[in-house]
């Protein structure tokens, strides 16, 4: 009882106190109210600062207005409108063309660097590289940057034009079909387009590395076109090139080697003997092949008539060549055996490691 009595004078004269105080003049009250403001902003402000509000709020925001637009796209397009009638082709960094006209109209811009192909003794064959310099309604006009095989360049003959991939829609192309209407080796060449655009593999075979030198075998002739004696040249003729490697080599090495190989042709390093025939790009060549079959414990022969589509000095007087497969060709029976020293052995080699 005694307590309650204290607490309650105590508070009725705390009350009596606040009662008693004169009312604040209105300056005064817009005084405070400004103080409270700004003490309101300035924790409002650490707080964003303290805990990234505001990036937080602009990516939220940002969120929103794409959705909102996406749908507002997507009620013009139901209308019947195209697309390339609603929205304009952005051009950023993955480019991407709506028609066949907007392809073209990218390439001859960008003076776009093509690959020319025609077909030779059943296989895709680099005609020429090119640039792409302009287009008369469905032909394309181009310049030659490196024509590498001119035979291939007859007015009719059908041609692959290839070019860097980018996207037409949702789709991913590269190239079209074509004929040559004219030609001029200084000027250049009209292509017929034949095709829309599409996509092929710039690359028929896959290419192979040879992780083990020990298991390819090459010899190389130069010949002159057609004009050949399998049999002499195997018997009287010595190699402008041969690749012998008894030993497996480093990774790194300037000692002749086979780089790769595929089912439409190899490239190798390797140096022309003394007195051998140079090789240069579009030479006919013999190449002689041994190829180790693990299953059968032996190596197998092949003899090719090829074509020579590079050849770069790689300095120490190596020559980096690449050859295309054109055909093959009928060994002698009595040189299967015989057509590397010590074959056999090498075999045997192989077959029974140390």
């Amino acid at each position: 009882m005694i307590q309650s009595k204290v607490d309650t004078r105590f508070l009725g004269t705390i009350q009596n106190t606040f009662y008693g105080l004169p009312p604040l003049p209105q300056p005064v009250k817009i005084f405070f109210s400004f103080i409270a403001l700004g003490i309101v902003i300035l924790l409002v402000r650490y707080v964003a600062i303290k805990y990234s509000l505001v990036p937080l709020i602009t990516e939220y925001l940002n969120a929103r207005i794409s959705a909102v637009t996406d749908k507002l796209n997507a009620l013009k397009g139901s209308t019947g409108k195209s697309r390339s009638e609603t929205t304009p082709v952005q051009k950023t960094d993955e480019w991407k063309a709506s028609t066949d006209h907007d392809v073209l109209e990218r390439l001859v811009l960008e003076q776009a660097q093509a690959d020319v192909f025609g077909e030779r003794s059943g296989q895709r064959t680099l005609a020429a590289v090119v640039n792409i310099a302009g287009t008369e309604g469905i032909n394309v006009v181009v310049t030659f940057k490196d024509m590498v095989t001119a035979s291939l360049f007859v007015p009719g003959s059908e041609v692959k034009l290839v070019f860097d991939e980018f996207l037409r829609g949702d789709t991913k192309i590269n190239a079209c079909v074509g004929r040559i209407k004219s030609f001029t080796p200084d000027k250049g060449a009209v292509i017929t387009r034949t095709s829309s655009f599409g996509y092929i593999k710039r690359r028929v075979f896959a290419r192979r590395k040879v992780a083990d030198q020990r298991f390819i075998k090459i010899k190389v002739w130069r010949i002159q076109g057609e004009d050949y004696d399998i049999d002499y040249l195997l018997d009287n003729s010595e190699p402008d090139i041969i690749i012998d490697n008894r030993k497996d080599l480093p990774a790194k090495t300037r000692k002749a080697h086979v780089v790769d190989i595929s089912k439409g042709g190899l490239a190798i390093i390797g140096s022309i003997r003394d007195g051998g025939h140079e090789i240069s790009r579009n030479d006919k060549v013999i190449l002689c092949m041994l190829i180790y079959m693990p299953a059968r414990k032996t190596f197998q022969p092949h003899l090719i008539y090829a074509e020579a589509r590079g050849s770069r000095s790689m300095g120490l007087g190596m020559t980096r060549l690449s050859f295309q497969f054109l055909r093959s060709l009928k060994i002698p029976p009595r040189k299967r055996s015989t057509l590397f020293k010590g074959q056999a052995v090498m075999a045997m080699t192989l077959a029974n490691p140390e």
